[in-house]
């Protein structure tokens, strides 16, 4: 009993040690040996399910050539990636990049070499009646927003006196 929980524990840490790809062939060879032909712990079962089938495909020949055509199939990969990618969306930001360039320095420019205004009125009295005007509308507006507010604080006021008085009569 004490040497097969002694096994259990070594072959536990060689499992660790496969799974992270530490394993030297000789531990892999005690491992397989353990699994294929040993009695393996109930909760072992599964990995000796991996084992068994490994040692299945162990015996499977590996096709002439398949080395030959995987090596250059790596290669052809490798060149596939080491060519620039230049997609779609890569040259249509870089040319959406210089429209907007040429766009900015355009609209610069324009705003640069805009004509100064002219005065629309000749003289100044007539400067002052624009002035006025435009003064006297302002006001106007002015005022038809105040008595809008006017109206809507009393109506906001009857509202308030109307819950007030349901409250109160609800309450007694």
């Amino acid at each position: 009993m004490q040497s097969i929980a002694m096994n259990t524990e070594r072959i536990n840490e060689l499992l660790e040690r496969y799974y992270e790809a530490l394993t030297t062939e000789a531990e892999e060879e005690e491992l397989r040996r353990f699994f294929v032909e040993g009695e393996v712990p109930a909760h072992l079962m599964g990995e000796r399910e991996l084992f068994m089938q490994l040692q299945a495909s162990a015996e499977i020949p590996v096709p002439e050539g398949l080395e030959d055509r995987l090596s250059v199939a790596i290669d052809e990969w490798a060149a596939l990636e080491e060519r620039p990618k230049h997609s779609r969306m890569y040259r249509l930001r870089w040319i959406s990049g210089i429209a907007a360039s040429v766009l900015m320095v355009v609209a610069f420019s324009w705003s640069l070499y805009e004509p100064a205004r002219k005065d629309t009125c000749a003289t100044p009295e007539e400067a002052y009646m624009e002035a006025h005007d435009a003064l006297m509308q302002f006001a106007l507006a002015l005022n038809k927003g105040t008595e809008q507010l006017a109206m809507v604080q009393s109506t906001t006021q009857k509202i308030e006196e109307n819950i007030t008085e349901y409250l109160t009569l609800t309450i007694e």
